[in-house]
């Protein structure tokens, strides 16, 4: 007989993302189940709704994750950068990068469960999301009339192309990605800089 596993505290809740975050992977968003993660972890389903409702709720807790996630990973790579351009490939370039190496997260993020992680009021420990750093960086660089626009062109573009490789549309190595995506981020910025963009 297969022994279960014993969790304390969050242990439990962090072992049943961690299995969707796999799931996701193997099945998509859509074949994701609460059944299989708990059989995934050793656990009965039933142990699952003292932390998740539904399977939504494991699915919103991984977008809130990846959310949380790329925008640390988005401060970090501006923190060193000097000009709004720089700082705008720089978010790209993790953009693209954050979705090839976390795919399952992606989806989750930008699929119907991300909605809810997706609200600033609810996304938890992280002070601004990927968009508001996307918009922070523009409004330096072209001013806060022009931010809508031009924030909205760059992120249709970046994740267009983040989602086609998560996807397998079009794949690249490492070094050919790196190559290709910042020939895209620079003709975007180079758009998205254009008077009436």
């Amino acid at each position: 007989m297969k022994r279960r596993a014993t969790y304390h505290h969050h242990d439990l809740a962090n072992a049943l993302v961690a299995a969707a975050e796999r799931l996701v992977g193997k099945h998509g968003v859509a074949g994701f189940s609460l059944r299989e993660a708990a059989r995934a972890v050793g656990v009965d389903p039933a142990a699952c709704y003292r932390h998740f409702r539904d399977k939504d709720a494991i699915l919103t807790e991984l977008a809130r994750r990846g959310f949380t996630r790329m925008a640390a990973d988005m401060e970090r790579a501006i923190a060193t950068k000097r000009t709004p351009i720089a700082k705008l490939i720089a978010l790209g370039h993790v953009y693209v990068d954050f979705a090839v190496a976390r795919p399952s997260s992606f989806r989750a993020m930008f699929g119907p469960t991300g909605f809810e992680a997706r609200d600033p009021r609810r996304r938890g420990v992280h002070a601004r999301g990927p968009y508001e750093i996307l918009e922070h960086t523009v409004n330096d660089w072209l001013g806060a009339r022009r931010v809508e626009a031009a924030a909205l062109l760059l992120w249709s573009g970046v994740h267009g192309v983040a989602s086609l490789l998560v996807d397998g549309a079009i794949r690249m190595t490492a070094r050919e990605r790196r190559r290709r995506v910042d020939r895209l981020l620079r003709a975007l910025v180079a758009a998205a800089g254009r008077p009436g963009a």
